[in-house]
Formats: structure tokens, sequence, C-alpha cells
């Protein structure tokens, strides 16, 4: 656990996830451009996009985070939606515009999007699971206490950096809300033992990439289509983050069936992707 206070001399950036989401980035592109030279695509225009491809991300990151865990505390400050520095970066956000804004990309230079993002997919589960560590790492995102041996406390202070001293200013977000649900005393310097699912999401994130894996070798021998890696890795992770909501403790309101929104959201786009991966397995059998 390193929660992270950026002393930048003119002021603080509290619990710096941006840290952990640019080294993600950075890991997920080179890995990318990487197996597409390998597969003999090119990286020109991969790199080429790669600018607006992450400026969607980011976008699409905060328009989740907003959306589906702070809309209040957007329309009583919109202008908040453009202080990134604050923190606030919804992976699944993340995926959904940096996917979308490369579609688009690909399309408008002739590129073969289905067979780049099999491609590149691998690379971009990485970067997932790269990005869930650092959460894991910043105490965002956590789980709900449990008594299992792998259960991790999370401490209520973050680290300033670069004096690399305890700050007392600002105590996390968990451990706030593990006062609020009556479960440690307001004295504690650490949380109880909770799901460290960003961890969870993390290892489900590399199984889906072996699948993506296996899948996209298939389909370079003639045994499938490039589109069903797609609907893979997008539907896949849909299911794996909606099962792992329900031992989210910072969970939005339930909206219908003890879901929030964005479960009910992940499962329709899961159901969506199943029906369109095996749409594609039987226009390849005809």
């Amino acid at each position: 656990m390193w929660p992270i206070h950026l002393d930048l001399g003119f002021k603080v950036v509290y619990y710096y996830e941006g840290f952990y989401f640019l080294i993600a980035i950075a890991a997920a592109a080179a890995l990318a451009a990487r197996r597409l030279k390998r597969a003999g695509l090119g990286t020109a225009l991969f790199l080429d996009g790669l600018p607006w491809i992450l400026f969607s991300a980011i976008v699409g990151a905060r328009v989740f985070h907003f959306v589906f865990w702070d809309v209040k505390a957007l329309l009583a400050e919109p202008l908040s939606f453009f202080r990134v520095w604050e923190g606030g970066l919804s992976i699944t956000g993340g995926l959904a515009g940096g996917v979308g804004a490369g579609y688009l990309w690909f399309r408008r230079g002739k590129g073969d999007f289905w067979r780049v993002f099999a491609v590149a997919s691998p690379a971009v589960l990485v970067g997932q699971a790269l990005g869930r560590v650092g959460c894991f790492l910043n105490g965002d995102a956590w789980g709900i206490p449990t008594t299992l041996p792998w259960g991790v406390p999370l401490p209520k202070y973050g680290t300033l950096l670069p004096r690399m001293t305890l700050d007392t200013r600002l105590p996390s977000d968990a451990w706030a809300w593990c006062v609020q649900q009556h479960s440690i005393l307001p004295t504690a310097l650490a949380t109880l033992p909770l799901h460290p699912v960003q961890l969870y999401e993390a290892l489900g994130d590399l199984l889906l990439a072996g699948g993506v894996v296996l899948l996209a070798r298939r389909a370079e021998g003639g045994g499938g289509r490039w589109s069903q890696v797609f609907w893979f890795h997008l539907g896949g992770y849909s299911v794996l983050r909606f099962a792992l909501e329900f031992l989210h403790g910072d969970r939005d309101a339930l909206v219908w069936a003890g879901m929030t929104a964005l479960q009910i959201g992940l499962l329709g786009f899961s159901a969506a992707a199943a029906i369109l991966f095996l749409r594609g397995g039987r226009r390849e059998a005809r």
C-alpha cells in the first residue's frame, strides 16, 4: 500500500491515482506497439492516433466517474470535470472512450480495426491490470470488509512525496467510509481487512488476456473472426466488473434488484457482446 500525496511546492495533489494511471497507459501503449510490429501490421497508424485515443480515454474515464459515482459534485461545480489532478478516473470509462476513438481513427485511416484490436488486446488488458494494481496501492475502489486471510487493511493517511513523510492532513476515502459504517473507531489508523477487489480485477484481466491470445491465434489460423476477440475482451471485462461490483465498498446507489446503474449497463452490454460473439462464430462456420 502506497497512497501518494504529491507535493509540487505550490500545491499538494492528494491520492495521486493519475501517477499509476499514466504508468498503465505507457506500458499498454508500448506493449501494443511491439505486438503490432511483430504481427507485421505496422505501428504508424496506431502511433499517429495514440494521442487522440488517450485523450478520449481520459475523457471517458472522467465522464464515467462523475455519472456513476459523483454526479452531485459535477452538478455543484461543473468545472471540477477538468481538474483531472484531483483524481476520479474510471477504468471502465477509459476503456469505452479509448476503444471508441480507436475505432473511429482506424476507420478514418482505412485500417483493419478488428485485427489491430485483436493483436493489441492483450496489451490493453495488461494495462488494465496495472491500473487496478495502482488503485490497490492508492486505496481507490476499495472492497467491503472480509474475514478471509487475504483481506487487506488500508491506511488512514498517505505518503507525502518527495519528502517521504506521512501526511496526516487528509484521511483516505476508504478509512472515512469504514468510520461511517461504524466498523472502526475514528481513532483507528487503518481500516478493517477489506476485499482486495482491485487485485481480483487485475487477476481477472490477466486471465482474459490469456483467453484473448488463444482466440487471436484461432482467428489467425482461419478458425474464427477478429471481431470475436473484440467482443470477448469487452464482454468478458463487463462480466468481470459486474460481478466484482458486489464486493466494492464504494458502490453507487442501488437502482434495481440490488444493482447499481453501472451494473445494469454492464449486464446489458455483456449480453449484447455475447450475442455478437456467437454471431461472428456462426458466420465463420458457414
